[in-house]
């Protein structure tokens, strides 16, 4: 059981032009997915500089159970309203085992294994994230079990 660390944080620039916004959740095998604050896990958080001039930020360290998931998407939205960012998975042991790539609702799998993906659509649709497609890698299996 190894420990992870990340940073969440709320900023936007000097402007206003940037904005970016970050969160963990955790896949837990019996409560589902939650807010790491939520989570059965154990977690510490210490204070840290934000990316951007307003706004904070704090680094997290975070200890899974065998089985639980760790969910963090890091999104930026520039002056012209474009957001952009990505979604990673990662399993207990820490390693990334998924990752998606947003660009304008416009989800595409970056890097892992297609089985994670049930991951970030979990998450997408519990934050009402909003999608106007999607090219995750599971698209094949998910046309099968619609056709039967």
């Amino acid at each position: 059981m190894d420990a992870l660390t990340f940073k969440i944080e709320r900023s936007r620039s000097r402007r206003g032009k940037h904005v970016l916004y970050s969160a963990l959740f955790v896949y837990d095998k019996e409560e589902g997915l939650l807010p790491y604050t939520k989570a059965k896990v154990r977690y510490s958080e210490q204070q840290t500089k934000a990316t951007y001039s307003r706004g904070e930020a704090k680094s997290v360290l975070v200890e899974l159970e065998r089985g639980d998931y760790a969910i963090y998407a890091w999104f930026v939205k520039n002056f012209k309203n474009k957001v952009k960012g990505y979604i990673s998975v990662y399993n207990y042991k820490g390693e990334l085992v998924y990752r998606a790539k947003y660009l304008d609702g416009y989800l595409v799998r970056s890097k892992g294994d297609p089985i994670y993906a049930w991951l970030v659509r979990l998450f997408i649709s519990s934050q009402k994230i909003p999608i106007t497609g999607t090219k995750l890698g599971d698209e094949s299996e998910r046309a099968a079990r619609t056709s039967r």
